[in-house]
C-alpha cells in the first residue's frame, strides 16, 4: 500500500516538460574534430654551449557523436544559480510535503499490519481513513501542499541535448631535431675542446587506439562530448584527445667520450602530454548550433627551455 501511494504521488507531480524546438532527434549523428599543431624553433648560446632545435608536432583527431535525449538539466555541468536556488526550493518543498504527509503514511502501515494480504480489509480500512479524513483541516492542508509542490515539481523546458561519442580516428605526425656543443671537462680533447650531440625523432601514422572498440570498451568516456545549452545560447565542448603514446623513432649522435647514448635508430613512445591540459570549455553560438567552430594558441614551455605555441582548431557538425 505504502509503495502504491507513493507511486501514485510521484506520477501526481510529473507534468510532461515543454518542447523545445530545433533538437536533433536521438540518435542523430555529428562529428567533432580537432587539429593540434605545436611548433618551436630556436637558438640558445652562451660562451661556453650552445643549444638549438626545431619542432613540429601534429595530431589530427575527429570523433563520431550521437544526440542523447534533450533534457532540462546538464548532463557535464552543474546547475545555474537559477537552476540551483529551484532545486534548493524544491528540497524544501519536498521535506514539508514528507512532515506533513508522515500521519496518514502512519496510519496506511498501521492498515497494512491490521490487513496484512487480505485487499477486502485494506480497501474498507482505507475508505473508512479517507472519510475521518474528509473536510478536516488536516486534509485541506495536505491538499494545498499538495497543489503548491506539483507546481514547484514542474521540470523546466527542455533546454540542453548532449552529444556522446560512438567512435574516435586520429592521426599524427612528430618531426623534431635538436643539436647541443657544450664545454664538458671530458671533451677536451676534442676540436674545440666541445662535445657535440644531435637528437632527431620522426614519426607519423594512425593514432593507436583510436578505434570505434575503444568507445565500446569504454576507452574514450569522458572525452569527445559536446552540450548544445539553448538557454544560453552556448556549446560545451571536450575536445577528443589520443587514447596512448605515439611511436616515434628516435636517433641520437654524440662523440662524448664515456657517452651511454643508444647507437643507431630506436623505437620510443612520446607522450604529447600538453594536450592533457586542454579543459573542456564554453563557446558562444555563431548562428545556428548545428555548425560551430573555433581557433586558439596557447605558448608552451619544455623542460629543455624550448618555447612554442600550441595552436587548436576545432569543428563541431552535426547533422
Amino acid at each position: 500500500m505504502r509503495t502504491r501511494a507513493a507511486f501514485l504521488l510521484s506520477a501526481s507531480l510529473v507534468a510532461a516538460p515543454a518542447v523545445a524546438a530545433d533538437f536533433a532527434p536521438v540518435g542523430a549523428k555529428a562529428t567533432l574534430s580537432v587539429d593540434y599543431l605545436y611548433e618551436s624553433s630556436g637558438r640558445k648560446a652562451d660562451k661556453y654551449d650552445s643549444h638549438e632545435w626545431k619542432v613540429r608536432r601534429s595530431v589530427g583527431m575527429t570523433a563520431d557523436l550521437a544526440a542523447a535525449k534533450p533534457a532540462s538539466l546538464s548532463s557535464v555541468q552543474g546547475p545555474d544559480a537559477a537552476q540551483g536556488a529551484k532545486i534548493d526550493k524544491q528540497r524544501a518543498q519536498a521535506e514539508k510535503m514528507s512532515t506533513q504527509m508522515a500521519p496518514t503514511m502512519a496510519a496506511v502501515e498501521k492498515i497494512m499490519a491490521k490487513c496484512g494480504e487480505d485487499e477486502a480489509c485494506i480497501e474498507r480500512e482505507t475508505m473508512k481513513l479517507g472519510f475521518g479524513m474528509s473536510g478536516t483541516r488536516q486534509t485541506e492542508e495536505a491538499l494545498k501542499t499538495g497543489r503548491e509542490t506539483t507546481e514547484m515539481m514542474k521540470p523546466d523546458s527542455l533546454r540542453y541535448q548532449l552529444w556522446k561519442p560512438t567512435a574516435l580516428k586520429g592521426t599524427y605526425e612528430i618531426e623534431e631535431s635538436a643539436r647541443f656543443v657544450d664545454a664538458d671537462p671530458l671533451c677536451m680533447t676534442l676540436p674545440g675542446a666541445r662535445c657535440h650531440r644531435s637528437e632527431a625523432r620522426q614519426g607519423s601514422g594512425a593514432v593507436p587506439g583510436a578505434l570505434p572498440d575503444a568507445v565500446k570498451q569504454g576507452l574514450a568516456a569522458g572525452f569527445a562530448t559536446v552540450e548544445v545549452d539553448t538557454g544560453k545560447n552556448m556549446i560545451w565542448v571536450r575536445l577528443p584527445l589520443p587514447l596512448n603514446v605515439l611511436p616515434i623513432t628516435e636517433t641520437i649522435v654524440t662523440d662524448k667520450p664515456g657517452s651511454d647514448a643508444p647507437r643507431g635508430a630506436q623505437k620510443r613512445q612520446y607522450d604529447f602530454k600538453a594536450l592533457r591540459d586542454i579543459q573542456p570549455f564554453n563557446v558562444a553560438l555563431k548562428g545556428g548550433w548545428r555548425s560551430q567552430s573555433g581557433e586558439q594558441t596557447i605558448d608552451l614551455r619544455d623542460g629543455a627551455g624550448e618555447s612554442g605555441k600550441l595552436r587548436v582548431r576545432w569543428r563541431f557538425v552535426a547533422q
